[in-house]
C-alpha cells in the first residue's frame, strides 16, 4: 500500500506543486519549456505506470465492499466520461496544454459546455470507479484521478488568469468551469449542430468496447449484480 499512496501522492505533485506552483517558472528557466513539457509528460506517464503496477499488487482492505446498487449510476458517469473526452478533444480550447491563447479562441461546440472537457471527463472516470470499489486501494487510485480531473481545473486557471490576464476573463465569461453553466445562466447557449458528432460516435463506440470486454480485460463485470 505504501508503494501506491507513493506514486498517487507523485502524480500530484507533479501536477500541483512541479507544474501547478511559482516553482514551474523556474524549473522552465532551467531547461526551456519545450524540455520540461517532455520531461513533464515522461514523469507523468510513470507515474501512471507505477500507480498501476502498485494498485494491482495492493492488499485487499475493503471499507464499504463493491457498492453493487450503484453501478448503474457508475455507467452513467463512465458514459459521460468518454463522450465529454472525445468530443471535445478537437475543439480549439486555450485550456488544451495552452497552445491556443483565449483571445484566439471562440466558445464554440464543447466549449460552450465547459472548457475543461478532458479533464472533466477523466474525474468522472475516477469517480465512477471510487463509488463502486470500496477498497482502500481504489480509493486511493481513483480518488486522486477524481481530484485531479475535477479540482485541477481550478488551479489550472489560475495560472490562465495570471498568464493572459484580461484576454482569459472574456474567454471565460462565455463559457464555464461546471458543465452548463455558463449555459444555464445565460453567458452561452447549447448548438447541437456545432458539437463534434464523430468525436460522440468514438465515445460511444469506446464506451460500448470496454463494457463489453471489461470482465475480460479486469476480471469485473460493471453489468452484474
Amino acid at each position: 500500500m505504501e508503494s501506491l499512496i507513493a506514486a498517487c501522492l507523485f502524480f500530484l505533485g507533479m501536477h500541483w506543486i512541479i507544474s501547478g506552483s511559482p516553482l514551474r517558472q523556474f524549473v522552465v528557466k532551467l531547461f526551456g519549456e519545450k524540455l520540461f513539457k517532455a520531461l513533464f509528460s515522461l514523469s507523468i506517464f510513470i507515474a501512471i505506470g507505477w500507480m498501476s503496477v502498485a494498485y494491482a499488487n495492493a492488499p485487499d482492505l475493503p471499507t464499504w465492499g463493491t457498492a453493487e446498487q450503484l453501478k448503474p449510476v457508475s455507467l452513467v458517469l463512465m458514459l459521460l466520461a468518454f463522450l465529454m473526452m472525445t468530443t471535445g478533444a478537437t475543439d480549439k480550447n486555450p485550456t488544451t496544454l495552452g497552445l491556443v491563447p483565449p483571445d484566439q479562441v471562440e466558445a464554440r461546440g464543447m466549449v460552450r459546455i465547459t472548457r475543461n472537457a478532458g479533464l472533466f471527463g477523466l474525474g468522472l472516470w475516477g469517480l465512477a470507479h471510487f463509488i463502486v470499489n470500496g477498497d482502500v486501494a481504489s480509493h486511493w487510485i481513483y480518488g486522486t484521478f477524481a481530484f485531479q480531473g475535477l479540482i485541477a481545473p481550478l488551479n489550472m486557471e489560475r495560472k490562465y488568469r495570471a498568464r493572459y490576464g484580461e484576454a482569459w476573463t472574456k474567454f471565460a465569461d462565455q463559457t464555464s468551469y461546471i458543465p452548463f453553466a455558463a449555459i444555464i445562466t445565460g453567458r452561452n447557449k447549447l448548438v447541437i449542430s456545432e458539437l463534434n458528432i464523430w468525436g460522440a460516435l468514438t465515445g460511444l463506440s469506446l464506451f460500448l468496447l470496454v463494457l463489453w470486454f471489461h470482465e475480460s480485460w479486469f476480471g469485473v463485470s460493471p453489468l452484474s449484480y
